[in-house]
C-alpha cells in the first residue's frame, strides 16, 4: 500500500507503485457515479502534462486518491504523487477505460 506522509506541513506526498493501482480500480469501479467528473477531468488534462507531471490538487481531482488511500486533504495546500513513470501511464490507462464506461 502507498505511503502517505506530510512534507513542509502543507504538502502531502503519496508514494505509490504499480501494486497500488488495484486499490484505485476497486474504489473507482465501485463508485463510478461519484468519480465520473473527476475521471473526465483526469482523462482530458493528464496527457497535456505528459502524464507524469499531472497535478491532482490543481484540478480538484484528488477525491479518488483520498478514498483509495484513506486520507484527508482539507489541511494541506498541495498533493504530490511520487511514483515510477509506469505508474502514471498505467493509471491513465485505467482512467481511459473508466472514462469509456461513464461516457456511454
Amino acid at each position: 500500500m502507498a505511503v502517505i506522509r506530510t512534507e513542509n506541513e502543507k504538502d502531502l506526498v503519496v508514494e505509490a507503485d504499480l501494486s497500488d493501482l488495484q486499490a484505485f480500480i476497486n474504489e473507482a469501479t465501485s463508485n463510478l457515479v461519484v468519480y465520473k467528473d473527476e475521471i473526465a477531468m483526469i482523462y482530458d488534462k493528464m496527457p497535456k502534462f505528459d502524464y507524469i507531471y499531472f497535478c491532482f490538487y490543481a484540478y480538484s481531482t484528488y477525491r479518488l486518491l483520498e478514498a483509495t488511500f484513506n486520507f484527508d486533504t482539507s489541511d494541506v495546500g498541495h498533493i504530490r504523487v511520487s511514483a515510477p513513470d509506469e505508474f502514471f501511464y498505467a493509471f491513465y490507462g485505467m482512467i481511459a477505460a473508466l472514462h469509456a464506461q461513464v461516457t456511454f
